[in-house]
């Protein structure tokens, strides 16, 4: 539970940075039809386009409806039932029936609930479609305007001189990549196992020359795999493809997962090989819904402004925020104090700051973004906190911290234990994992050393002579 939490820290600081590529997967395409009854319910998409193609060929559906975890997808499963069943049959005659009933299923749909929730997070401007349809691009088409969204499809052996490669970042600009072929494009979609083996090994070999923007990506960007169920060698291979080193290698990119079920032969495999992947134990729509908690829906028709400057101050003595669980407030006390006689001019201590009838949030927002100096105050009481005010906080002066280019972080333990030996579980992991490879200030319950005085006085005095 607790790798749980901090991985969900992770992804919420990654989503805030929008570093985050979303590959969306067969369980994600959920679509609203009309039944025979008369009454309105939801489907998968590639159910209802498995009914109609193995009715096409004659072929008796089988009783489960949903592929075992970690085997083919549905329809790849079905394809391959109609050629074991119909050996008469090409594979190219299935492949184009295969593009066109998903072409038609995908009209006959009311609404795509969960990519239309999705697209109307804004929180992604790149993803990576595993299906042929078109369910997300409308969505993103219907959010955004069809001028503010980029379509691009892969398949082998296709015209070369068609575009591949998404186009670099834009402002409220979605890029959508479909690595197996799109239905919307043209037959050549991947049907089966073999196919789709086909498609990733072309597509690593041409990728370099024909798509390296994406690649480019790819390889230096978080991965969030919603509703994708992979089968565990697709899982393995694709992985692979979106790391430029191996898999194994201790690197700050981090894969984030969701399914509902878990895949024991993939899941074994990252937690032997892939230190930085979780799987979530969700389904695609308890995901988005935790999507909707980290993200903030935007207005469709505005782009994100970015924070405003500081406000000037009058005078030069640099500001400085304590941030601290609720069970060290004597021990901030003593540590503001100190604070205010080393020479910083206003320390932000909320206790002392916040009077009643003030909007908590907006006032602190305000003092994070405005203040000079952030300082986290680390002990066993906030890394035993699973929640807390300070850990909002301390998320929003990470994500400020990436934006100054000096100095804004100054933690400081108040434990016993030097901070740097204190072995927090919580503190030292998610989106706080920095905090451990910063200078840490140690003050025992509050009060500084004659070394940490020295330190933080000479900070001080660098901060007034360059404001002057």
């Amino acid at each position: 539970m607790d790798r749980l939490l901090t991985s969900r820290q992770s992804l919420c600081e990654a989503l805030q940075a929008r570093n985050v590529v979303l590959v969306v997967g067969p369980d994600a395409m959920l679509i609203e039809v009309d039944r025979a009854d008369g009454t309105r319910g939801t489907v998968n998409l590639y159910q209802a386009v498995t009914v109609d193609l193995l009715a096409a060929y004659g072929v008796q559906q089988p009783d489960h409806q949903r592929p075992e975890v970690g085997s083919a997808w549905l329809l790849h499963q079905a394809v391959a039932q109609i050629l074991a069943e119909s050996p008469g049959v090409s594979v190219e005659r299935v492949r184009r029936s295969v593009s066109a009933i998903v072409k038609t299923v995908s009209q006959r749909a009311l609404a795509t609930p969960l990519v239309t929730r999705i697209a109307e997070l804004r929180a992604f401007d790149l993803f990576i479609c595993l299906t042929p349809d078109d369910c997300l691009v409308d969505a993103l088409q219907h959010v955004l305007g069809e001028d503010h969204v980029s379509v691009s499809a892969y398949a082998p052996n296709a015209d070369t001189s068609q575009p591949v490669d998404v186009p670099p970042l834009r402002p409220a600009f979605a890029r959508v990549f479909f690595p197996l072929g799109r239905s919307a494009s043209g037959p050549r979609v991947a049907i089966h196992e073999e196919d789709a083996f086909e498609f990733l090994y072309k597509f690593q070999e041409e990728a370099p020359r024909r798509a390296p923007n994406l690649l480019a990506e790819l390889r230096s960007r978080d991965l969030l795999l919603l509703g994708c169920n992979l089968p565990d060698w697709l899982g393995r291979g694709f992985l692979r493809l979106a790391n430029e080193s191996r898999l194994s290698l201790q690197e700050r990119k981090m894969e984030f997962f969701a399914a509902d079920e878990h895949d024991a032969g993939l899941n074994s495999f990252l937690s032997r090989f892939d230190p930085n992947a979780t799987v979530f134990p969700w389904s695609p729509e308890e995901f988005v819904h935790e999507l909707t908690a980290l993200v903030q829906p935007a207005d469709p028709h505005a782009i994100a402004p970015p924070p405003p400057p500081a406000t000037p101050r009058p005078g030069l003595s640099p500001t400085v925020f304590v941030s601290y669980a609720s069970e060290d407030l004597e021990s901030a006390r003593r540590l503001a104090d100190a604070l205010g006689r080393v020479g910083f001019g206003q320390v932000w201590l909320d206790k002392r700051q916040l009077v009643a009838g003030d909007d908590w949030s907006d006032q602190i927002g305000e003092a994070i973004e405005q203040c000079d100096f952030f300082m986290p105050v680390l002990s066993r009481n906030a890394d035993r906190r699973r929640e807390g005010v300070f850990w909002e906080e301390w998320r929003k002066a990470v994500s400020r911290a990436m934006r100054v280019n000096d100095a804004f972080l100054l933690p400081v333990g108040v434990d016993a234990t030097p901070p740097d030996r204190a072995g927090y579980d919580r503190i030292f992991s998610g989106f706080s994992v920095g905090f451990r490879e910063l200078h840490l200030l140690h003050a025992p319950n509050g009060v500084l050393s004659d070394d940490g005085t020295k330190q933080l006085e000479a900070r001080c005095s660098s901060f007034k002579g360059e404001r002057r």
